[in-house]
C-alpha cells in the first residue's frame, strides 16, 4: 500500500477527485447539485491512500455520513472517467439501464423509468431537438470530474425528472493546490470498421495569490473521433394467414386462404413473414469539447466562478441497405419448395417468388452544438451563513439531415431460414429465361425498374436564461441544524424546423453511378447465409449531401428537377415553436436528534413551482372542391394557433437517516417529483385534408399543447452495513406511483372548411392512465484484504437490480389488430453488473460484466407492421488495465464488447425474430501525463 503525507486541504482535494472509479457504483451524498462532500478522508488525518483502494474507502464514508442519497461515478484520475461515453459509465450503477446507438451507450433509464433529468453543475443542460435534456453521448467524458445521479432528490434541486437526475460535474481551477497540466492521447481501434481513430484532452490550471486576491484559471479541452459499423440481418414482420370462411362458406380472405391451401396447412395457424433485411451502417462521431472556468476569492467570505462550457458534436453514416419485402401485401410461397413450421404455426424455412426488392443507400447527419455560460457568487458573511447567486445562459443548435437514394428490382426465388441464430436468406434466380438472369448483382435487374429519392432536414435552436438565489443559516447546536431557502427563474424558448419528406421518382441511372456491395463472407463476420451481395447507388456520392441531388437531377422528371437540386426547404407547418417560464421557491430544514440521545438525522422540505408555457404553430388545411365536375383538393391555408397554458406544482419531500450501530443504518426517503412533456409532443401543427376519396376515414395526427406534466409520488427505503473500510453490503427497496402517463390514443374531431362539418380521427398525445413501479436493489464491494501478499490487491462488486411496472401503453396490437399487454417500454425487469479489479503497486485492472433482460424496445415499431418490438436479453464484457510507470505517466489498454456481443430484437415472441445485430469491439490504447 503506498501512502504519502500531505496538507488536509490536499487530502480533500485528492479524496474528491479519486472517489468511486468505475469498479464503484456506490451511494454518495452531494451538500448541493455543484459538488459533492470531499470530507471522506478528513478521518485520515494527513494521509492519503492512492488508487482505486482509496476510491472506494472515500465513497464510503461519503455514503455513510451523508442526508440524501447519490450515486456516483467520479473520474480516477484528471481526463479519465472510466467508460469513454457517459451513458456506458453510467451503466454500472446499481438500478440504470442504458440503451445503446451503433454501438454506443445513448441513452439511459433509471429504475425504469426514462424521464430523467440532465444538469452540467447543477445547472440546465440540453440538446436542441425538440427534447429536454442533454444527449449523453454529445459530451466527451474527458471534460467531466464526476457524474452523480439523484434517485430521490430533496427540495433544494431543481425538478424534472421523476426517473432520477443526473448532475455532470467538470472541474475547477480552486479544485487543485497550485498548477496542474494532464494531457492524454489514445488511439481507439474499430475492429469490424477495420479503423483507428484518435482521441485527446489537455488541462491547464493554476491559481494565483494577487493584490486584488486569489484567482485561479483553468482550461480543459477535449477532442474524440470515433468509428462505429453495425451489420444486421432481419426478418419482416410475421403475419397470420386468414383461413376464415363466410356464412355462405366462400373465404372471407381468397388469398390467404390458397395459400394455406397449398402450403397444406389449412385449419391449422400459419404465421408467414413478408420479406427480409439487411443493413451496414457504417459511420463516425466527432466530439470536441472545452471547458474554461475562472475563480476569484477577493476576500475569505466571497467566491466568484465564471464558467464557459461548450460540446460541439458530430454525428455521420452511410448505409447500405436491401430490403426483399412486400409489406402488407401478401407474400407468395414457391409450393413446390419445403415449408416447415414450430408447433405454434410460425414460419422456419421456406422459399418465395416474386419479391420486390429496395436497395437503399442512404446518408444521416446529426451535428449539435451547446453554449453554457455561468457566473456563481457564493458569499459567507458569517460562518453561519451561506448565500449564493447563480446566473446561466445556454443556447444549442441543432442540424441534420437524411437523404435516401431507392433502387427497385425483384427477388424471383427467396429461401429464408428463422428460429436458430441468425436468419438466414438467399435470393436465385427462377431458371426461366424470359425473366432474366434474376442476379441481384447484376444492374441490368435494377436499371429498367427505376428508383427515387427522399429528402429531409432539420433545425432546432434552443435557448434559456436561468437565474437562482440560495440562502442557508446553520446553528451550532440543537436538533435544527440548519435552514435553507431559495428562489429561481428560467425563461426557454424552442424552435424546431422539420421538413417533410420530399419524394422524387428517378428513371435508369448512369453505370458509373452504380455500385455492387458485396455481403457474403463479408457481412457479420463473415457470415455465409446471405445473398453474395446487390447493387446500389454508389455510397461515395450519397456522402455528398449537395451532390447526390446534383447527380441525381438528370434523372427525374423535368417539372422536379429545380426542387431537387435546390433541396428541401421548409413550409410554414414546419415550425414547431414554444416558450416555457418557471418561477421557483423552496425551503429546506435539516435535523439531528443525537444531541437527545436518539441516532436520528435528516431534512424535510418543499418546492413549489410554476410554469407558464406558451405554443404557436399552424392547421394546415386543405377543402374540398370540384375541378370538370369532380372533386379535387382546394388550395391549401395555414392558419395560425397559439395556446397558453400554467400550471402550479408543490413538490415535498423527505429524507431519514437511523443509525442502528456505527456499522449498519436504515435511511428512509419520500418526495414528490415532476417531469414535463417534451416540446415536441406539444407541437400543434396538424394537417387536415377534407377529400375523402373511396369513403374511408380520414386520419390525422398532432401534438398536443395542452399536455400537463407527469407526476410522480416516490418513496425510498436503503440498509446499509459496512463492515470494513473497503467493504459493504446495502439493499433498497422503491415504489414510484406515476400519474398522467402520455400516450398517443384517436379520437375523433370535427372540422368545417365552409362545405359543412366532417370527421377526423386524430391521433395525439393525452395524459392518461397512472403507473406503478417498484422494485428493489442489492450490492456490495470489497478488497480481498485478509488475503496474503500481492493476492490482496483483488477485489469485487456486484450489484443486482429488480424492477416491475403496471404502466399503460399506447394501443399496442397484434397484426390482426387484437390487444397486447406489454411492460413499460425501456424498461427490463433484472439487471445485474459483476466486476473484478485489482489494484496494487503499479498495476490497476477491471474486468467488467454489464447484463439486463428483455425489454420492449416499442409498442408500435415503425416499419414492423405497426408490432411491439422486443430486445432480447444481452450481457457485455468491457476490461482495462493501467500501468503506473510514474506518479507522472500511466499507460492503460481497455476493451470494449469483447464478447463480442449480439443484439437480438424480436415481434412479440422470440420464436417470431426481427433482427440479429453487431457492433465493433474497440480495443484502445491511452498514454496519460500528469504534472
Amino acid at each position: 500500500m503506498t501512502v504519502k503525507t500531505v496538507s488536509p486541504r490536499r487530502a480533500a482535494l485528492l479524496a474528491g477527485i479519486s472517489i468511486a472509479s468505475i469498479v464503484l457504483g456506490c451511494s454518495v451524498h452531494a451538500q448541493d447539485a455543484t459538488t459533492p462532500q470531499t470530507a471522506a478522508a478528513a478521518d485520515e488525518g494527513d494521509i492519503v491512500v492512492t488508487g482505486v483502494r482509496a476510491s472506494l474507502q472515500g465513497a464510503q464514508a461519503i455514503k455513510r455520513n451523508s442526508d440524501v442519497i447519490v450515486d456516483s461515478i467520479v473520474a480516477e484520475d484528471i481526463g479519465k472517467l472510466p467508460d469513454r461515453n457517459v451513458a456506458e459509465a453510467l451503466q454500472r450503477i446499481t438500478g440504470i439501464q442504458i440503451e445503446r446507438s451503433y454501438g454506443e451507450g445513448s441513452a439511459v433509464a433509471i429504475r425504469g423509468l426514462s424521464q430523467v433529468r440532465t444538469e452540467i453543475n447543477g445547472r440546465d443542460v440540453f440538446t436542441a431537438n425538440g427534447g429536454r435534456t442533454l444527449s449523453l453521448e454529445d459530451v466527451p467524458s474527458e471534460l467531466l470530474a464526476g457524474v452523480d445521479v439523484y434517485k430521490n432528490p430533496s427540495a433544494d434541486l431543481i425538478e424534472g425528472g421523476i426517473g432520477g437526475l443526473i448532475n455532470l460535474r467538470t472541474r475547477k481551477p480552486f479544485d487543485f493546490d497550485g498548477f496542474k497540466a494532464s494531457a492524454s492521447a489514445s488511439v481507439n481501434y474499430y475492429d469490424m470498421y477495420g479503423k483507428s481513430k484518435p482521441q485527446a484532452n489537455l488541462l491547464l490550471s493554476d491559481r494565483w495569490d494577487t493584490g486584488i486576491g486569489e484567482i485561479g484559471i483553468m482550461v480543459d479541452l477535449a477532442y474524440q473521433k470515433t468509428a462505429f459499423r453495425q451489420d444486421q440481418i432481419s426478418s419482416q414482420p410475421f403475419f397470420l394467414l386468414d383461413q376464415s370462411v363466410g356464412a355462405n362458406g366462400a373465404p372471407n380472405n381468397a388469398t390467404d386462404y390458397a395459400t394455406a391451401q397449398g402450403l397444406n396447412r389449412l385449419g391449422k395457424p400459419t404465421y408467414l413473414p413478408h420479406g427480409v433485411g439487411i443493413g451496414q451502417y457504417l459511420g463516425d462521431r466527432r466530439r470536441i469539447g472545452a471547458d474554461v472556468a475562472v475563480q476569484w476569492k477577493p476576500t475569505d467570505t466571497l467566491l466568484v466562478t465564471g464558467e464557459y462550457v461548450r460540446s460541439d458534436y458530430k454525428f455521420q453514416y452511410g448505409d447500405y441497405s436491401f430490403f426483399a419485402y412486400t409489406g402488407t401485401n401478401p407474400i407468395t410461397p414457391d409450393y413446390s419448395a419445403p415449408f416447415t413450421f414450430d408447433e405454434d404455426g410460425n414460419f422456419r424455412s421456406g422459399t418465395f417468388v416474386n419479391v420486390p426488392i429496395d436497395s437503399n443507400t442512404s446518408l444521416e447527419r446529426r451535428k449539435s452544438v451547446t453554449n453554457d455560460f455561468s457566473l456563481n457568487l457564493k458569499w459567507n458573511p458569517t460562518s453561519n451563513l451561506t448565500v449564493t447567486a447563480d446566473g446561466q445562459y445556454i443556447r444549442g443548435v441543432t442540424d441534420g439531415q437524411r437523404s435516401i437514394v431507392i433502387l427497385h428490382s425483384n427477388a424471383e426465388r427467396l429461401t429464408q431460414v428463422v428460429g436458430n441464430g441468425v436468419p438466414t436468406m438467399d435470393i436465385l434466380p427462377d431458371n426461366n429465361p424470359a425473366n432474366g438472369n434474376g442476379l441481384v448483382t447484376d444492374v441490368a435487374n435494377y436499371a429498367p425498374l427505376g428508383g427515387g429519392y427522399l429528402d429531409h432536414i432539420d433545425h432546432s435552436v434552443g435557448k434559456e436564461y436561468a437565474g437562482r438565489l440560495d440562502a442557508e443559516y446553520r446553528f451550532d447546536a440543537g436538533i435544527l441544524r440548519s435552514l435553507s431557502a431559495g428562489i429561481r427563474y428560467t425563461d426557454r424558448t424552442a424552435v424546431t424546423d422539420s421538413s417533410t419528406y420530399a419524394y422524387y421518382g428517378t428513371s435508369a441511372l448512369a453505370n458509373d453511378l452504380y455500385e455492387v456491395h458485396k455481403f457474403r463472407g463479408d457481412l457479420y463476420r463473415g457470415f455465409q447465409g446471405v445473398p453474395a451481395g446487390a447493387v446500389f447507388f454508389d455510397r461515395n456520392v450519397v456522402l455528398d449531401y449537395d451532390g447526390t441531388r446534383q447527380a441525381l437531377a438528370p434523372y427525374v422528371d423535368a417539372s422536379q428537377r429545380q426542387a431537387l437540386l435546390d433541396g428541401v426547404s421548409y413550409v410554414p407547418s414546419d415550425r414547431n415553436r414554444q416558450g416555457e417560464k418557471t418561477y421557483t421557491a423552496y425551503g429546506l430544514a435539516k435535523f439531528d436528534f443525537a444531541d437527545a440521545g436518539f441516532p436520528l438525522d435528516g431534512n424535510i422540505g418543499v418546492r413549489v413551482v410554476k410554469t407558464k408555457v406558451s405554443t404557436d404553430g399552424f392547421s394546415v388545411q386543405t377543402p374540398q372542391t370540384t375541378v370538370g365536375g369532380l372533386p379535387a383538393n382546394g388550395p391549401i391555408s395555414y392558419v395560425p394557433i397559439s395556446v397558453n397554458s400554467s400550471y402550479t406544482k408543490a413538490l415535498p419531500s423527505l429524507n431519514l437517516r437511523y443509525r442502528f450501530t456505527d456499522q449498519l443504518q436504515l435511511r428512509l426517503a419520500a418526495s414528490k417529483g415532476l417531469t414535463r412533456p417534451d416540446f415536441s409532443q406539444l407541437n400543434p401543427n396538424i394537417n387536415i385534408v377534407e377529400l375523402n376519396p373511396g369513403n374511408g376515414i380520414r386520419t390525422s395526427s398532432s401534438g398536443n399543447p395542452y399536455l400537463k406534466p407527469l407526476e410522480a409520488t416516490q418513496f425510498d427505503a436503503s440498509l446499509e452495513w459496512y463492515f470494513s473500510r473497503t467493504g459493504s453490503i446495502y439493499a433498497a427497496g422503491f415504489y414510484k406511483k406515476v400519474d398522467g402517463f402520455i400516450a398517443n390514443i384517436a379520437t375523433d374531431e370535427t372540422y368545417d372548411f365552409g362545405n359543412g362539418p366532417f370527421t377526423v380521427s386524430v391521433s395525439r398525445p393525452l395524459n392518461g392512465d397512472n403507473g406503478k413501479i417498484k422494485g428493489f436493489e442489492v450490492g456490495g464491494n470489497t478488497f480481498f484484504d485478509f488475503l496474503p501478499g500481492w493476492l490482496s490487491g483483488f477485489g469485487a462488486q456486484a450489484n443486482f437490480t429488480y424492477v416491475d411496472s403496471k404502466a399503460p401503453s399506447p394501443a399496442a396490437a397484434d397484426n390482426e389488430g387484437n390487444a397486447l399487454v406489454v411492460p413499460l417500454e425501456k424498461l427490463s425487469k433484472y439487471s445485474y453488473n459483476l466486476m473484478g479489479f485489482y489494484d496494487k503497486g503499479p498495476i490497476s485492472a477491471r474486468v467488467a460484466y454489464n447484463w439486463r433482460s428483455k425489454y420492449v424496445v416499442t409498442t408500435r415499431g415503425n416499419g414492423s407492421g405497426e408490432l411491439p418490438i422486443f430486445n432480447a436479453a444481452r450481457g457485455q464484457v468491457d476490461a482495462s488495465l493501467t500501468y503506473t510507470v510514474n506518479e507522472n505517466f500511466a499507460l492503460t489498454v481497455d476493451g470494449v464488447n469483447l464478447t463480442d456481443t449480439e443484439n437480438r430484437t424480436y415481434y412479440g415472441i422470440p420464436s417470431r425474430p426481427q433482427s440479429s445485430v453487431l457492433n465493433d469491439r474497440r480495443i484502445s490504447i491511452t498514454a496519460r501525463l500528469t504534472y
